[in-house]
């Protein structure tokens, strides 16, 4: 936001423009209103300025703004000739063309710094928030809010050796300002020192080193532009904010500092009285030519929206001092005005069109954008497992991508493994989310385990994020896969009407999920059992596709896992699966007509080692025989009479012949061929 004064805005104009008339113009122009206040018989209004337009910043900014609506143009600043003479000033100067990109500088001899600043100064800068310190920085403050150049002025006395070095400090020091408070500067912040002491923090702030007073009888004027962005850090973490920092940060005109520095100077002598000598510094290393761009007038008209004339084009953009030729019945070449930072490219010019066109005269019409659908099928994927899981009374829940550093401590994962990861961030908001996770399973268990702190049971929840991983493969070095899990612990169905006892979620559950999801897409997937230290012994099976491990089941181990916050207060089992969603295509489903004969059905209870998968069996089964469609477990049974490491387990066999109609003849060979290998492979026998 700047204010400005609308009796200072006036001296620009020969007749008294009215206020409204003012407001209506830079409203037109794309400038938003922030407010007016009325003090001692003036105007002082808000409008808020983009970063980009530094050129509004000051009072001839606005009033060139405001005078170019109309075709008509501000007057030039105007100053005695003066020579430019760097070797013979009176200070040796040393500038850094790194950190500063024109460095003026003059000295003004006998001055007298007890004359009072002119009352209109003074009621013009407090008005707008600047309180008066002495005439010299009076008027160098007034000329900055009038010209746009920032001025500072030292005390040419003070200054040791008669040397000034505009250069990155060297080491971290503190200084005083010139308002008695201290600052801070670190090594690479730009300064300005002279052989003892810093005098001033560039674009910022001075120090009381070379403070001007009334004392004062000869002064060095300097108008300078640095580099922006150094500014702008030094004063954030200074957490100062001047004027000269607020301008210098967004930019300024780095051709009109050596005549703003000489208009400044005679206001100084005609005031303060003394004498300017008649050579000056002026560092200049690179100097601008004002840039040229090409304007395409179709490009333009495509953009806009309009069908603007080329001459239109052109007498629009000259009358805000860009200077146009026509190359050919399209482009435009434009000269760029040198206090115009933001326009860069061709598409700052087409904005500059339209602003100046009018955007109310810019009819609003949707364009007609031709586009093609891609279909993700990750995201198609997501929506299906999304609905496929609330139907089974599952909640979603959403968590931070970022875990503690120690998980894989935790979870008992060494370097190597496949869930293995040392992703740190480097600057992680709290020591709780500095891991990016490799696995969503540390989340989902936090999730569960803060529900039941606050008594909130009996829960299963799901989560579509994503995992990471290093992967130098990626330009960014790290491999991003969106990943499902999903836990559960607790009573999946509690008793009631028709029900004498809880049902609580099982692992049978966490299979039948899987098998649900699995088949919904159509998935042929295997299990193969893997050690996870973070699960139950036994009970964890890395999930396979097509060859490939894509994911893991498992009952989470709670003692394992009981340093995670609120997990002790878990008393029932925990289920846990996850699965890469990559991997997951979903595949078209043929219904297969099995056989016209009628299929069978048998059921073994066999006695087995709890050592020994179910699956393995159930494979040795089904690769007996051609016409055994489908094996699977019924039942689970345990007592005293069993040793330690027995159970019974109950399968059931379904036999279908595509030829004919089975035979117990025929079952029973099979049965008996299957029952051998069983016995001789693991010793398993029928338990009656």
């Amino acid at each position: 936001m700047f204010k400005f004064s609308l009796n200072w805005l006036r001296d620009y104009f020969e007749e008294k423009i009215k206020y409204d008339e003012i407001m209506n113009k830079l409203k037109l122009q794309g400038f938003e209103f922030g407010g007016k206040k009325e003090i001692d018989g003036d105007i002082i209004t808000e409008i808020e300025v983009k970063a980009n337009r530094p050129d509004m910043l000051y009072h001839m900014g606005i009033a060139r703004e405001i005078k170019a609506f109309d075709g008509e143009k501000i007057p030039e600043i105007t100053h005695e000739k003066c020579t430019v003479n760097s070797e013979d000033f009176p200070v040796k100067i040393s500038v850094n063309k790194e950190v500063c990109k024109r460095y003026c500088a003059l000295k003004i001899n006998g001055v007298d710094l007890k004359k009072a600043t002119p009352e209109y100064m003074t009621k013009r800068l407090n008005a707008l928030g600047i309180n008066s310190v002495n005439a010299a920085v009076d008027i160098g403050n007034y000329v900055m809010l009038d010209m746009g150049q920032p001025i500072h002025a030292y005390d040419f006395d003070k200054i040791a050796g008669k040397k000034l070095f505009i250069d990155k400090s060297e080491k971290d020091s503190k200084v005083t300002t010139f308002i008695g408070e201290e600052a801070e500067v670190k090594k690479g912040d730009i300064v300005i020192f002279d052989d003892e002491s810093i005098k001033c923090v560039a674009g910022i702030i001075g120090t009381q080193g070379a403070a001007v007073t009334e004392n004062t009888k000869d002064i060095i004027l300097e108008a300078a532009v640095f580099d922006e962005i150094p500014v702008r850090l030094t004063s954030r973490r200074l957490k100062i904010s001047t004027p000269s920092s607020f301008r210098f940060e967004r930019g300024v005109n780095v051709s009109s500092t050596r005549d703003v520095l000489l208009k400044c100077a005679e206001m100084i002598t005609k005031i303060c009285g003394g004498k300017i000598e008649t050579n000056i510094f002026d560092f200049y290393p690179e100097k601008k030519e004002e840039k040229s761009i090409c304007l395409s007038v179709k490009k333009a008209n495509d953009l806009i929206g309009e069908e603007i004339d080329k001459d239109l084009m052109i007498k629009l953009l000259e009358k805000y001092d860009f200077k146009c030729t026509a190359q050919d019945s399209d482009t435009i070449k434009v000269k760029i005005p040198s206090y115009r930072l933001d326009v860069k490219l061709e598409v700052d010019l087409i904005e500059e069109v339209a602003r100046i066109y009018g955007y109310d005269n810019i009819k609003p019409e949707l364009p007609t954008i031709k586009t093609s659908y891609t279909k993700n099928e990750v995201w198609d994927n997501m929506d299906i497992i999304r609905e496929v899981f609330t139907g089974l009374g599952f909640n979603e829940t959403i968590n931070y991508s970022f875990i503690p550093n120690n998980t894989m401590n935790v979870f008992g994962i060494e370097n190597g493994d496949r869930l293995y990861s040392d992703l740190v961030l480097q600057n992680p908001i709290a020591g709780a989310y500095s891991l990016m996770r490799p696995m969503m399973t540390h989340s989902l268990l936090s999730s569960l385990a803060y529900n039941y702190s606050v008594n909130n049971n009996n829960l299963a929840f799901f989560e579509i994020g994503r995992v990471y991983f290093k992967d130098n493969s990626f330009d960014t070095g790290v491999k991003e896969t969106d990943t499902l899990g999903f836990i559960m612990s607790g009573v999946r169905i509690p008793k009631g009407f028709g029900q004498d006892k809880d049902i609580k979620y099982s692992y049978y559950d966490l299979l039948s999920y899987l098998n649900v999801i699995m088949n919904r897409f159509g998935q042929n997937f295997e299990l193969r059992q893997n050690d996870y230290k973070f699960c139950e012994e036994g009970s964890g099976y890395d999930i396979i596709l097509s060859g490939k491990v894509v994911g893991f089941i498992g009952e989470l181990n709670k003692s394992k896992l009981s340093s995670i916050q609120n997990v002790k207060l878990i008393k029932d089992q925990i289920f846990y699966g996850e699965f890469y969603l990559d991997t997951l295509t979903e595949k078209v489903k043929k219904i297969k007509f099995e056989s016209k004969y009628p299929s069978v059905n048998r059921l073994y209870n066999l006695l087995q080692r709890k050592d020994v998968p179910a699956g393995e069996i159930a494979d040795v089964i089904k690769s007996s025989s051609e016409i055994i469609r489908n094996v699977a477990v019924k039942d689970i049974y345990f007592d005293k009479t069993f040793k330690e490491n027995e159970y019974a387990v109950l399968y059931e066999v379904k036999y279908c012949s595509k030829d004919s109609t089975l035979t117990a003849e025929q079952i029973e060979d099979i049965e008996n061929s299957f029952l051998k290998k069983l016995n001789e492979k693991w010793g398993i026998s029928f338990k009656k």
